[in-house]
């Protein structure tokens, strides 16, 4: 089998799992090689709300920033690894250069992380009807379908601009709300532990929207998770 990046031969021993069910492992694996150059965050010497990591106190400035603009949110954002040089590459070729086949990449740490979050119901950021056009796929829904989890796209996004990458800090921060839920959602996540799965958390802004359409609604419990952060 081939690494589902760089497409070199990949030799290891397969698993009974995979023996038996090889046609799952055609495009879900990535070299060791490639996978050195991501770089998996850790929950040690982060912020308790984003992962931001190396902060020297319990919050970042941003989430104390948002922290008074949501007080009453209990805000948990968690992330799996850091968007660092690898990764915005990983992403320009999936993202935007819309290399589909790269939504199996992740898999194993997408299954695992979501193994301990059975419970909730996750609904994943939507992106507009122009980004789909032009890219014929939403991201996030593409790293969940790979990794079999099931979810619910309750949340539609109904305003189209620049993408986050192309925006600067400070119009990401200046961004309007431009999600709501469909009425079939406000009624799915009343009293339900939700999961918001997003693939990049830069400022929150985006986060905080999706989330603050949702705690409208009332959750029993609110999560956030991307993959890269």
């Amino acid at each position: 089998m081939n690494c589902n990046y760089c497409h070199q031969t990949i030799n290891r021993n397969l698993t009974l799992k995979e023996i038996f069910l090889p046609q799952k492992i055609l495009s879900e694996q990535l070299c060791s090689r490639c996978m050195k150059t991501f770089q998996l965050l850790e929950k040690k010497d982060s912020c308790q709300g984003c992962q931001r990591q190396s902060t020297q106190t319990a919050y970042c400035k941003d989430c104390l920033r948002w922290q008074q603009i949501y007080p009453n949110y209990n805000f948990q954002h968690e992330a799996l690894f850091s968007y660092n040089q690898a990764m915005q590459e990983w992403f320009e070729l999936y993202k935007f250069k819309g290399d589909y086949r790269l939504r199996h990449s992740f898999v194993p740490y997408l299954q695992s992380y979501f193994k301990q979050k059975n419970t909730f119901l996750a609904i994943p950021m939507p992106i507009s009807k122009e980004r789909m056009e032009v890219r014929g796929f939403n991201q996030v829904e593409g790293l969940l379908d790979a990794a079999g989890i099931p979810y619910e796209p309750h949340l539609i996004r109904f305003t189209h601009g620049l993408s986050q990458v192309q925006k600067t800090r400070k119009e990401r921060l200046s961004l309007k709300q431009p999600f709501k839920l469909t009425q079939e959602g406000q009624k799915a996540v009343l009293n339900r532990d939700i999961i918001l799965v997003d693939d990049i958390y830069t400022t929150g802004r985006t986060t905080f929207h999706g989330a603050q359409v949702i705690l409208a609604n009332h959750p029993a419990k609110l999560y956030t998770f991307s993959l890269a952060r």
